[in-house]
């Protein structure tokens, strides 16, 4: 195993690890905010002077799309399939965020984001369970990146399609409990009944490494991100209902509330990250708070 010669806050290397913390954002359900939550905690960890990197696995390209890229912009470049079939190692796939500013493809109309990395998804990202399922030695992709790495980077945050299939899977299983899986959903009754699929997935994982030396295999979920909970002006009956269900049944985990906005979609249409868009929206104001509640302070104040 490399070991990196860069010193960096031993919070963010359990068990002198030399590779980051990871947080999964995962749940069996689709347009549940993964992707809004990951970017917006990632972009204002960033901006509080945390260096990260967000890695896209979905291939509907939504984080990819908010930090900077789609289609035409990595014509020729590298992403996560070309990991996952190791045919490009993390620096080499791994982006500088950014936003758009202006109407083309030109560097001009971008922004950098300090502090941190896409790795950018595609559509070839939809075969990743079949590559895999092909190629037993694929499922030691993640494995292989994070047993190789040598950087400053503080959380690796993996943004995942809406199923738990074998990608997800080689991934779940280099978790341990200093890692966390952070189901982001709706405050939905729908959504909060999905949390108990999640966590019997999580045992499923824990069962089939349970003893390994090789994996941690040991995901949990210790965070819970409930997203369009009820303001003084939203204040939806289901709303409320998901919100008291999630309370009751996952008290002990549930992170800050992001207060419902319906501004918060625009972070997709303008291709720029909600805390960036609109900082001072609820939304963006709650990020801050859950990624205070967190430990991430700002190292500038």
């Amino acid at each position: 195993m490399k070991t990196s010669s860069i010193t960096v806050d031993p919070r963010f290397r359990p068990k002198r690890r030399n590779w980051p913390l990871i947080w999964a954002y995962i749940i069996e359900c689709g347009g549940s905010t993964k992707s809004t939550s990951a970017t917006s905690m990632a972009v204002t960890a960033a901006l509080r002077g945390y260096p990260s990197v967000v890695y896209d696995l979905d291939s509907n390209m939504s984080s990819t799309t908010v930090l900077g890229y789609d289609e035409t912009s990595l014509k020729g470049k590298k992403t996560a399939i070309d990991l996952l079939y190791g045919q490009a190692t993390l620096d080499e796939v791994a982006l500088p965020a950014r936003y758009r500013i202006g109407d083309g493809y030109d560097d001009e109309d971008f922004a950098p984001i300090p502090n941190l990395r896409i790795v950018p998804s595609s559509p070839t990202m939809a075969g990743a369970d079949t590559a895999i399922a092909e190629d037993a030695d694929r499922n030691d992709w993640f494995a292989e990146i994070l047993r190789s790495y040598e950087g400053d980077d503080t959380v690796f945050y993996l943004d995942f399609p809406a199923s738990y299939g074998k990608m997800p899977y080689s991934v779940l299983r280099m978790m341990d409990e200093d890692d966390s899986v952070i189901p982001s959903i709706k405050a939905d009754p729908k959504d909060v009944k999905l949390v108990k699929r999640l966590t019997d997935e999580l045992e499923r994982v824990r069962d089939k490494n349970r003893g390994r030396r090789s994996v941690p295999g040991r995901p949990t979920l210790n965070h819970l991100l409930l997203t369009g909970t009820p303001t003084p002006t939203y204040s939806e009956a289901a709303a409320r209902r998901a919100t008291a269900a999630a309370e009751a049944k996952y008290g002990s985990v549930l992170l800050p509330y992001v207060r419902y906005s319906a501004d918060a979609k625009k972070l997709y249409e303008d291709e720029v990250p909600l805390p960036i868009l609109l900082p001072n929206s609820v939304p963006a104001v709650d990020y801050r708070k859950v990624m205070t509640h967190l430990g991430f302070v700002d190292q500038a104040a």
